[in-house]
């Protein structure tokens, strides 16, 4: 849908669907309470809900870890809503309503959601009217011809309904892992479509997706004629056990996984376990599946947001056989040749010096002792008759190193000297540095001229790579931007190459700043980038799902004194220790007087104008902590009704008089 606002500078607010509370939703927030939140939003003055991801994931609470591109997560259907009750007999509808007012009550805690159990209880339920013979209709299937329509209309819906269908014959088990069905193609799908032992299995999967997108749309649709805005968000990366990578396999690239650097959290950097995207395919196929994705979405949503948008111009890519993000590189990049390091004086023996640990006998002796004998013929090859040893080539990576169970020390001694290595090679046999190169023993062996010149040619090729990386990106997000009439957003966090600002700028796509984070990382002292210097395409926000709230950072964080003088230019104003009402309010209204066209804010922080509608400890209003995974990640639930936040007239006024940006 076309994003209503043009360029006027206006103010949303995120809230993830699940954390939604209305009278009438079971365990958590569905589909049918936007409206109510965007008749709330217009009370207020607000003019966008951003949402968090709403596909699949099965048991994952985690809405980044989708096992669909399109499908929606059954968790967010409204079952008082669907029109099989209308065909129930009057005991066995009441029965049903019930049941579900009982099943309502006990999953309304007053604090945090159960993820696991408000999806086993609707599942539950919705079976029930699945298969209850009063839905059918005349009909061998509830949905009868809307459900064929449906079915014909959304080719991602078979593929879907019959992965979910395995998945539920292997106790919800990788695909990697079954004994058959591993590989499928168009075909094969047909063939499982059909097959009568999945027939009432498949069906009920494809009838949920059906009653789901009619509930989104019609919700969608009502938040549209309220005058506001809706904003979703479009994951860059595919979980591996998804039924995209099971059945659209070429999309994706096996052989390596996504994830991030080493950096100031992380020493070992991130491998978030997802394959990168084949991209080569994906342009020869007119990018078929990334279109299939982006419509669905522009279905329901005004604009979208790109999350991890530097991946679309570099992605940090992992060996599949890696554990860690230590030994990945940027790709795509135009790696060092051997030619280009032969001609810095480096032959293919010293690149092999460089690229594979050598590790001395006596080194060996010393780190595994009277466990070598066992290890030496499985874990390394001698050079010659050197006292020397690489580690053998049958080893993929850190995973087969874990596999063997060692001692914890022992291990940890062993992937030390595996990640040991100042150049890796890539994919396509040319090679790039290491993260670490510097910090690589035989790195320190070369001369100080040797090095120099190495890292003139690392320099000289990152300049390089700098422009490729942006044809990349520009390629990429216009084939994006001419999809769909949706606004599209980018979140480009992180360590950023020139090339990322410059194309978004050049497409109009609005960038993401978070003011806390926000510095000229070149400026002596590192300074916080005034509100008034951030780009007119750009949207502001506080604080996102995986930050602590505003109150949270202030009170419990640093940094807080830096934003506070930035705020107040030219006045000494002593900084506040608690975040009360009336300094949010002041924070506030200095956020919303920056230059970014839309100013997003958190929920919670909104409710920190009303501190009654908080928690005594900050971090219980967080969304997520990253890095970590518990049954307090992803289910924040907002702490009264929808309902019962429209009878808050002082709450509602103070967000009006604060939204009103023009």
């Amino acid at each position: 849908m076309k994003y209503p606002h043009g360029t006027a500078r206006i103010t949303g607010v995120l809230v993830p669907l699940a954390a939604l509370r209305s009278n009438r939703s079971v365990g958590c927030g569905e589909f049918a309470d936007l409206p109510d939140l965007a008749s709330w939003c217009s009370a207020t003055g607000l003019k966008l809900i951003q949402l968090l991801p709403v596909n699949d994931t099965g048991g994952e609470s985690s809405p980044y870890s989708a096992l669909s591109a399109c499908a929606l997560h059954p968790m967010y259907i409204r079952i008082q809503d669907l029109p099989e009750l209308q065909a129930f007999p009057p005991e066995t509808r009441a029965a049903l309503e019930t049941e579900l007012e009982r099943v309502r009550q006990e999953l309304d805690g007053p604090d945090r959601f159960d993820h696991g159990r408000v999806l086993a209880a609707k599942t539950d339920l919705l079976r029930q009217i699945f298969t209850s013979p009063s839905s059918r209709e005349g009909s061998s299937t509830p949905g009868g011809k809307d459900l064929t329509s449906f079915i014909r209309e959304n080719p991602w819906v078979k593929p879907y309904s019959v992965f979910r269908a395995l998945k539920d014959a292997h106790q919800e088990r990788a695909w990697t892992t079954w004994e058959e069905h591993r590989q499928a193609d168009q075909e094969t799908v047909e063939r499982l479509w059909k097959r009568a032992s999945l027939k009432e299995e498949t069906r009920f999967h494809a009838w949920v997706q059906m009653r789901l997108a009619q509930q989104f749309l019609e919700a969608s649709r009502e938040v549209a004629r309220q005058g506001i805005a809706l904003k979703g968000d479009l994951p860059i990366l595919m979980n591996e056990d998804s039924v995209d990578a099971w059945f659209d396999r070429e999309v994706f690239r096996p052989d390596l996984r996504a994830g991030a650097p080493p950096d100031m959290f992380s020493d070992l950097g991130q491998n978030w376990g997802f394959p990168i995207y084949n991209w080569d395919h994906l342009e020869k196929d007119d990018y078929r599946w990334w279109r299939q994705r982006l419509r669905q979405a522009a279905r329901y949503y005004h604009a979208y947001r790109i999350d991890h948008v530097l991946g679309f111009f570099r992605i940090w890519s992992i060996p599949a056989r890696s554990t860690s993000g230590t030994l990945g590189f940027f790709w795509p990049q135009s790696g060092l040749t051997r030619d280009d390091l032969s001609g810095i004086g480096l032959d293919a023996g010293r690149i092999r010096w460089l690229g594979e640990p050598h590790l001395r006998g006596d080194e060996l002796r010393q780190g595994l002792g009277q466990d070598l004998p066992d290890l030496i013929t499985s874990l390394f090859e001698q050079i010659g008759q050197e006292d020397l040893f690489l580690f053998s080539r049958a080893l993929g990576g850190e995973a087969d190193i874990i596999a063997l169970g060692r001692p914890a020390e022992q291990q940890e001694w062993l992937l030390e000297r595996y990640r040991d290595r100042a150049l890796l090679e890539l994919p396509d046999g040319t090679f790039a540095p290491s993260w670490f190169f510097r910090d690589c023993s035989r790195y320190q062996t070369l001369s100080p001229e040797e090095r120099s010149r190495f890292e003139e040619l690392i320099a000289h090729r990152g300049r390089e790579n700098n422009e490729l990386w942006a044809e990349q990106g520009r390629k990429l997000l216009k084939f994006m931007q001419d999809t769909t009439d949706m606004l599209t957003c980018a979140e480009d966090l992180g360590v950023v190459p020139e090339a990322v600002p410059r194309v978004l700028g050049e497409l109009g796509i609005l960038s993401l700043r978070i003011p806390r984070w926000s510095h000229y990382w070149d400026r002596p002292g590192e300074p916080l980038i005034p509100l008034g210097e951030y780009p007119e395409a750009s949207v502001c926000a506080p604080g996102v799902h995986d930050t602590s709230t505003l109150r949270g950072w202030w009170e419990g964080e640093s940094g807080r004194e830096e934003l506070w003088a930035a705020l107040n230019p030219g006045k000494d104003r002593p900084c506040p220790e608690r975040f009360s009402p009336e300094v949010a309010r002041e924070v506030y209204r200095g956020v919303l007087a920056c230059t970014s066209r839309i100013v997003v804010f958190q929920l919670q922080d909104l409710f920190a104008l009303a501190p009654e509608l908080l928690h005594e400890d900050p971090h219980q209003d967080r969304i997520n902590v990253p890095g970590t995974a518990n049954s307090f990640n992803w289910t924040w639930r907002m702490p009264l009704t929808i309902e019962a936040l429209r009878e808050e007239p002082a709450l509602a006024d103070q967000i009006r008089q604060l939204a009103a940006r023009d």
